[in-house]
C-alpha cells in the first residue's frame, strides 16, 4: 500500500481537485469544455482555436473564461511547445516541472494605453509526458503551437549553422527558454484570432497555417540569433573559448540523443493508465496492485518501468505530487503545518517540513510568510 491516510474532508478537497478527461461542447454562440463525468460540470467557455495541419504542426488556444478551480490531466507528445499568453494567467506542468505565466491586468489609468506585452515560453519534450493544466478562474487569451521534432528535419540540415545553433538550445528533455514576442509575431497572432471566426474550415486552415509558419520562422531566427551572440561572447577570450568548447564536448558526449520513438517514450505510453489513475486518486490510500492493473502489468514490472521512465518510484511520484498539491493549497488559504503534513501523507510534521524544504527550497513557514 502506498503511504496514505483516510484523508479528512478538507484534505480530500485539496488533493482531489482534478479532472482526468474533458470534452468540448458547442452551442450557437459559444463553446464549452466540460468534465467528462455524470454531472457534466462546465470548466471553460469561450471561443476556441484548434487547427492541425498536414505537416503535423498544430495550434490550440482561444479567448476563454475558466469557470472553476481544478486540474485537468492529460498527456503531451514529443514536440516543441510554444506557449504565448496575451491576457490572464496560465498554470500548467509537464512531468515534474510546473510553469506559471501571467500578464498584468490593465489598470484604470492605463485604459487609453496599449495592452501589456504578451509573455511566451518554449518547452521541448523529448518524450511523451504527463501534462497538467491548472484552471484558476478568470479570462485567458492564449495560443499554443505544437511542432513535432521531425518538422525541423530538412534537406542539407547537417550543413546549416543555423540548424546547429537551434538544436544546441534544445538538447535536453524539458529544455525551456523565455521568448519575447515581437510586433510582427503579435500581428500574426491577431490574424489567427480573427480567422478563427471564419466559417470555411478549409480556407481557415490554409490561412492559419501560413501565419503559424511565419511565427515559427521568427521564433527560430530569434533563438539562433541569441545563440550566435552567446557564442561570440564566449569566443572573446581565447582561453575561455577553449574551456567552453571542452565543456561543450563533454556535455554533448554525455547528453542522450533522441531519434524516432525512444524506449522511454514507448514505456510512457504503457504507463499512461497508471499515471491517470494516480492523479485521480491522490487523496486516497493507493495500492500498487490497483495501479499496476491500470497498465495491465505486474507490480514488479510497474515498479521497474516507472523507475526507468520517470527516475523515481511510484511511491516517490505520489509523495511529490501530494506535496505540490498541498503547497498550492497553502499559498491560497490558511492551513496549519500539522494539517498540511497530514494532507501530504506524513505522520510527523518534522518529516513533512524536511521533505518540503528539500523539494521547494523553502520551508512551509517561509511559504506562509511570503
Amino acid at each position: 500500500m502506498i503511504n496514505g491516510h483516510q484523508a479528512p474532508d478538507r484534505a480530500t478537497s485539496v488533493l482531489s481537485q482534478r479532472v482526468v478527461f474533458t470534452e468540448k461542447v458547442e452551442t450557437q454562440n459559444t463553446q464549452t469544455i466540460v468534465a467528462n463525468q455524470q454531472n457534466k460540470q462546465v470548466l471553460v467557455e469561450g471561443q476556441f482555436i484548434s487547427e492541425k495541419f498536414p505537416s503535423g504542426v498544430a495550434v490550440m488556444g482561444g479567448d476563454i473564461h475558466e469557470l472553476t478551480e481544478t486540474t485537468v490531466v492529460a498527456t503531451a507528445g514529443r514536440a516543441l511547445h510554444l506557449i504565448i499568453l496575451f491576457e490572464g494567467q496560465l498554470k500548467f506542468g509537464y512531468d515534474d516541472q510546473d510553469y506559471h505565466l501571467q500578464v498584468p491586468e490593465k489598470r484604470e489609468m492605463e485604459e487609453e494605453a496599449e495592452s501589456h506585452e504578451p509573455v511566451a515560453i518554449i518547452v521541448d519534450l523529448k518524450r511523451r509526458s504527463s501534462f497538467r493544466r491548472y484552471l484558476t478562474k478568470g479570462h485567458v487569451r492564449k495560443l499554443n503551437v505544437v511542432i513535432p521534432h521531425q518538422w525541423f528535419d530538412r534537406q542539407l540540415a547537417h550543413e546549416s549553422e543555423t540548424e546547429s545553433q537551434f538544436h544546441q538550445v534544445f538538447r535536453e528533455h524539458l529544455a525551456c527558454i523565455d521568448w519575447r514576442v515581437s510586433k510582427t509575431v503579435l500581428n500574426h497572432c491577431q490574424q489567427i484570432f480573427q480567422l478563427s471566426q471564419r466559417e470555411d474550415a478549409w480556407q481557415r486552415n490554409l490561412l492559419v497555417e501560413s501565419h503559424i509558419i511565419a511565427i515559427i520562422s521568427e521564433m527560430v531566427m530569434d533563438i539562433c540569433s541569441q545563440r550566435k551572440g552567446e557564442q561570440e561572447r564566449e569566443s572573446a577570450s581565447v582561453v575561455g573559448a577553449y574551456q567552453v568548447e571542452e565543456q561543450r564536448d563533454v556535455r554533448e558526449s554525455e547528453a542522450p540523443t533522441f531519434h524516432g520513438k525512444s524506449e522511454t517514450s514507448s514505456q510512457y505510453d504503457v504507463l499512461c493508465g497508471a499515471i491517470e489513475y494516480l492523479e485521480s486518486y491522490l487523496h486516497t490510500e493507493l495500492k500498487l496492485e490497483d495501479v499496476a492493473k491500470q497498465s495491465a502489468m505486474s507490480v514488479s514490472a510497474l515498479q521497474r518501468k516507472f523507475k526507468q521512465t520517470f527516475g523515481c518510484t511510484v511511491f516517490e511520484y505520489v509523495r511529490s505530487r501530494r506535496l505540490e498539491k498541498v503547497k498550492e493549497a497553502m499559498s491560497k488559504e490558511q492551513i496549519s503545518i500539522g494539517e498540511a503534513a497530514y494532507m501530504a501523507g506524513y505522520n510527523h510534521p518534522s518529516n513533512f517540513i524536511t521533505a518540503f524544504k528539500r523539494k521547494f527550497g523553502i520551508t512551509p513557514g517561509e511559504l506562509s510568510v511570503a
